[in-house]
């Protein structure tokens, strides 16, 4: 019963691009204080060894001295697939304290991707095979990423795969969205600056380069305008959200998502470790705020051309300057998971508001949340809340523990929120053997 004196008001989630106003209760678009929020989306392809692979998760996770130079303390995800040729690490192609190593970084949340089952996995036994041992260890993954051409792909038109096709011997859709992969991504990539934001081009347009440049922005309007016609395959990039709901060929529903290589040249250029330094630069990063967008980047941090493998200058600058960013309140960097769950979440979290001249009552609900765990995961979560009253924050009927009041931030507006912690990073062994 609504006390007397106090209004109740029902607010859905938010919707893109909304700027609430004043004394309004509103979701804010990302846990206080950031601005906006990039998970770096890497694809392990031709990394050679277990060495390689885990010492590159310290330097990015880590402060400690590594190969690559101090770490630069991060949170960054990575993926892992199982059967491929011997030259590249996988799962399968590690020994057993490798593969100890990236379980309990699987554990840890920092491996969050399974960037397809690899080349070689052609039937659905080698998806059990893979499903089976890392369900013997405890192990989980949300995020599917589909890879290159690989038989086991989700993607039909980009990607090439059959891995839901149920007339397909490496079919296991049935198998893998049992086992917990919520998110899929099935090759569809944006040069645009930020999303679940409104669209626009800006940004992607180089001086230097002119002409390049140029192509890119005819190619992305062009994404666009198909996206809003009949093209299905173009709708995600004409709504330019993060991630919608899709229904593979077995009728299984997921969660699709949209990567993003923000370059004037191009999705399929820079998206390297060596590329990295063209892609987040400091224009980039100041329009990404700036538009108080989310973006899943998409790279392959195990390609380089250094016959030494170490991280180069440009890249070491690019992620400390990222590192920089996060450190001052502005970005908020962490795993591709992560992000999907906040941007999953804020598209669907439905609230009550009970309020009175003295007090603001938040009641959030998640009984009609579609989400394989118990209840979304609800790191971060903040609200707008007007001045000079006080605040409660209620959770499915109880209390909200460890919320915090913040101050206002460049909107002039305070807020309360819920707790985003750090994941904590597993301690490796060093050196690791290849």
């Amino acid at each position: 019963m609504t006390p007397a004196g106090t209004v109740a008001e029902r607010r859905p989630g938010a919707r893109q691009g909304e700027t609430p106003a004043s004394g309004v209760v509103s979701l804010r678009p990302f846990p206080y204080p950031y601005g906006a929020a990039l998970a770096i989306c890497s694809d392990l392809d031709e990394t050679p060894t277990a060495a390689d692979y885990l010492e590159l998760m310290r330097f990015l996770n880590t402060t400690e001295t590594t190969r690559h130079g101090v770490g630069v303390g991060l949170e960054v995800g990575n993926s892992i697939y199982f059967d491929m040729p011997s030259d590249q690490f996988s799962y399968w192609n590690a020994d057993d304290r490798a593969r100890a190593q990236v379980r309990a970084l699987i554990q840890s949340g920092h491996v969050d991707c399974l960037h397809s089952f690899g080349d070689l996995a052609t039937t659905r036994r080698h998806a059990g095979r893979a499903l089976d041992d890392l369900s013997r260890h405890g192990c989980s993954l949300k995020v599917w990423v589909d890879h290159a051409i690989a038989p086991s792909n989700f993607g039909a038109d980009i990607m090439r795969g059959s891995g839901d096709d149920p007339a397909a011997p490496v079919f296991h859709a049935d198998l893998t969205v049992p086992f917990g992969i919520e998110y899929v991504w099935r090759g569809r990539v944006t040069s645009v600056v930020g999303q679940d934001t409104r669209r626009s081009l800006r940004g992607i347009a180089s001086a230097a380069h002119p002409l390049a440049s140029a192509v890119t922005i005819a190619k992305e309007a062009a994404k666009g305008a198909l996206g809003r016609g009949a093209r299905v395959r173009y709708a995600p990039h004409a709504s330019n959200r993060v991630v919608w709901e899709s229904t593979l060929r077995s009728g299984h529903r997921v969660y699709e998502f949209l990567r993003s290589n923000p370059t004037w040249a191009g999705i399929s250029v820079y998206e390297t470790r060596d590329g990295f330094g063209e892609v987040v630069t400091p224009p980039m990063l100041r329009r990404l705020v700036a538009r108080q967008g989310a973006c899943m980047l998409y790279t392959h941090l195990g390609k380089t051309r250094a016959s030494d493998r170490r991280v180069g200058p440009a890249t070491r600058e690019a992620l400390q300057r990222l590192s920089d960013a996060h450190a001052r309140g502005e970005i908020l960097v962490t795993t591709t998971a992560r992000l999907l769950d906040l941007c999953r979440l804020r598209q669907g979290v439905a609230w009550t508001v009970l309020r009175n001249e003295n007090h603001v009552r938040i009641e959030v609900s998640t009984a009609g949340a579609s989400w394989t765990g118990s209840r979304p995961p609800l790191d971060g979560l903040t609200f707008y809340v007007p001045d000079a009253c006080q605040v409660s924050l209620i959770i499915d009927g109880r209390p909200a523990q460890s919320t915090s009041m913040n101050p206002p931030d460049a909107s002039g507006r305070r807020s309360v929120s819920l707790p985003w912690p750090r994941l904590s990073f597993p301690v490796l062994d060093r050196p690791c053997a290849g």
